[in-house]
């Protein structure tokens, strides 16, 4: 409903429509494809992709543990960066990875998490999963779905974008995929890994910044009214324990933690 109307007022009915849900003390069912909107206003969003749940949770829930790719692409302005990564799982519960172009990293979750456990208990739910569907399929209430049901295709920024035909990479339980928020990426910093500023969008309470480090591209988000000079060399480093860890295969969240680029 809101669509319509100029930025300016579109905000203002945000808080319109937060005060009314306050006073009438009713349940507002509000079905929008903005997620800004969705996130402003909603006190749990329940996101639906292809006609199948993916998550109903609270905003902010949604926003720092997304269950998935899909979910974690949608929602977030900018969007998050993904980055694929290769590896295996130490003794000591972290996780030792590739990623980029060949750099090494420690990805140190926040809760204890076992990967072969979590493998296993994956590959169960799906089991469960294809046994359910096909029981339901002998049902002559039940029919199946005209639009498949499709892996989400995430986006991995480069450079150079290759718009050929998307052919299914062959994945194992050691591939994954890490999302990086934004605001997660520091840059100017003494240590890291070495990039260049490919491009800048200063606001003045905030620059959003593409940083090249090699062929593939991230997006970092600053406050402040700094400048920055298109092809200047800097370091970034990655901050924060919410960087999210993605099993590759399913596209399912395993866990948050810490990436430490600062190992030998």
């Amino acid at each position: 409903p809101l669509s319509n109307l100029d930025a300016k007022l579109r905000l203002e009915m945000r808080y319109e429509l937060q005060r009314l849900h306050v006073e009438t003390k009713s349940t507002f069912v509000y079905v929008t494809h903005d997620q800004m909107e969705a996130m402003t206003l909603a006190t749990s969003i329940c996101l639906i992709h292809n006609g199948v749940l993916q998550q109903y949770d609270a905003p902010l829930t949604v926003y720092h543990q997304p269950n998935n790719l899909f979910v974690a692409d949608f929602v977030g302005n900018p969007s998050i960066n993904f980055v694929e990564a290769r590896g295996s799982q130490e003794a000591d519960g972290s996780i030792r990875l590739s990623l980029l172009n060949g750099e090494e990293a420690v990805f140190y979750p926040k809760k204890p998490v076992s990967l072969k456990e979590w493998f296993a208990g994956r590959n169960q739910t799906e089991r469960e999963g294809e046994a359910k569907r096909k029981a339901q399929l002998t049902e002559k209430k039940v029919v199946e779905k005209g639009n498949k049901d499709e892996m989400f295709r995430y986006h991995i920024s480069r450079v150079q974008e290759d718009y050929g035909i998307w052919e299914e990479p062959e994945i194992t339980d050691g591939d994954f995929v890490l999302g990086i928020r934004p605001e997660c990426i520091v840059w100017n910093s003494s240590a890291g890994l070495e990039a260049e500023i490919y491009g800048a969008m200063p606001t003045g309470m905030e620059s959003t910044v593409k940083l090249r480090l090699g062929e593939y591209l991230l997006t970092g988000v600053a406050f402040g009214g700094d400048t920055y000079r298109i092809g200047a060399k800097t370091r970034i480093a990655v901050t924060g324990n919410d960087i999210l860890l993605y099993d590759r295969k399913s596209q399912r969240f395993i866990a948050a933690g810490k990436l430490d680029f600062s190992i030998q």
